[in-house]
């Protein structure tokens, strides 16, 4: 069932963008930055990047479907006098945001706020890999220099609640470009 999630992300990004495609504004887009782990001592900040696709409802409300790859930066330790090294580990994550944004243009730019959910897939060396469900929440900030091309930016706080108790949480700082289709 958990693999099914994917799968049903990615039917509904393609049928809302046939359903869409004539009417509405949607666009799609790159992403690359850093992910800094929050209250976590051992693992460093590492980058990630993905894609996503959004199509604006109304003037003011988005759905974002997005697929993030996260890198963990390797950890070390000292223990003992002796230094060891510990890999940080990847998530892998497949979402959907829902953006709050400034309707219309205000000087070629929308601030916007989004809340998500997603599937996240964890591994790291000497652990058993976890697919546990997460929340994201945060802002950015888009600025349309043309028509059809955004250049935006992001700060998305995304929390994964791990088996066993605990969980993983980190501050993801992003920037990317957009392609946009269609008229709102």
């Amino acid at each position: 069932m958990k693999k099914l999630i994917p799968v049903f992300g990615v039917v509904l990004f393609l049928l809302m963008m046939v359903s869409t495609a004539s009417a509405a504004k949607f666009s799609i887009g790159g992403f690359a930055g850093v992910n800094i782990p929050l209250f976590q001592e051992d693992v460093k900040s590492g980058l990630l990047f993905g894609a996503k696709g959004r199509i604006a409802v109304l003037p003011f409300l988005g759905v974002e479907p997005n697929f993030v790859y996260s890198k963990y930066g390797d950890k070390d330790f000292d223990i003992g006098g002796q230094s060891m090294s510990r890999e940080g580990g990847t998530i892998t994550s497949f979402g959907v945001d829902l953006l709050l944004m400034t309707p219309g243009e205000f000087s070629r730019g929308r601030f916007y706020a989004l809340l998500g959910v997603n599937s996240n897939s964890l591994k790291r060396k000497g652990l058993a890999d976890q697919t546990q469900l997460g929340l994201s929440l945060g802002t950015g900030f888009e600025f349309l220099p043309t028509d059809i091309l955004g250049i935006e930016v992001r700060a998305r706080l995304h929390g994964i609640s791990l088996e066993g108790g605990g969980g993983r949480n980190n501050l993801e700082l992003s920037g990317g470009l957009n392609y946009h289709f269609g008229k709102e």
